[in-house]
């Protein structure tokens, strides 16, 4: 079986039959288990949350069965940390399917969406029933992702704003940073790499490498000091931040 596995062309397969695989699922989510557990809940924040750990669970199934056909291997260092409650979770975006890693090993995670999967057939009844947040108004986004986190969510956040470019993160946003000037909260920061690269951005997704990709993700505690409140350190605050978090990034990668 491992010889197997290992087969260009059977990846590449295995690779489609994941796709469509993830595909199917969403549907399957969004229009009969997710409604159903919404609506034999007592409360809209509590039909959130155990859409939320549904999700989260069905991830970790897709995870697995994307190891257990051949597509990949993986490693994670710090789940423990990712378990956590309340907290901001910060993350490079060098793969298609990050999101998917992370949610997986989060119980309670939610995540800022690009507004389009609102509408997506595939995507629009778990982002919905997940209470994710779309990229709205930025003024509306901060809040929310604050109001979330003081409710106990995980937020997950690119800072890159899309997949990198290469091998090192592409330049960081500073809107991860406003966020947590907002929220006051925990921070992990997750380590995400892949050797050889795949899933990479304008890479299609039958573009499979010569061999099986391992997937890394670390994911350790950050202690961010504590800062002057008010719109006048929060400038320069959030420009430190960043700078701070994307030579964090570089660094790991480069080790």
């Amino acid at each position: 079986m491992s010889d197997r596995r290992d087969c260009y062309y059977w990846r590449v397969a295995a690779t489609g039959l994941s796709f469509a695989l993830f595909g199917l699922g969403g549907i399957i989510l969004g229009y009969t288990l997710l409604p159903a557990v919404a609506l034999l809940s007592r409360s809209q924040a509590l039909a959130v949350r155990r859409c939320r750990w549904l999700i989260h669970q069905s991830f970790r199934l897709f995870v697995g069965f994307m190891r257990w056909i051949g597509v990949l291997t993986y490693d994670l260092q710090g789940e423990d940390i990712l378990e956590r409650e309340g907290q901001l979770i910060i993350a490079n975006h060098p793969t298609l399917i990050d999101v998917v890693f992370l949610i997986s090993r989060v119980p309670n995670a939610s995540c800022i969406v690009k507004s389009q999967l609102y509408e997506n057939v595939f995507t629009r009844g778990p982002v919905r029933l997940a209470n994710y947040i779309p990229n709205n108004s930025p003024h509306q986004l901060v809040e929310e992702c604050s109001a979330q986190i003081a409710a106990g969510a995980s937020l997950v956040v690119f800072p890159e704003g899309g997949r990198s470019a290469g091998i090192l993160p592409s330049r960081f946003k500073r809107g991860a940073a406003y966020l947590w000037l907002r929220a006051r909260c925990p921070v992990s920061l997750v380590t995400i790499s892949s050797i050889p690269p795949t899933l990479a951005k304008h890479e299609k997704w039958y573009q499979v490498p010569a061999v099986r990709p391992h997937f890394r993700l670390v994911a350790k505690d950050e202690t961010v000091a504590a800062s002057p409140d008010g719109e006048d350190y929060a400038s320069s605050t959030a420009r430190s931040l960043t700078r701070q978090w994307q030579d964090h990034f570089s660094k790991e990668i480069m080790i």
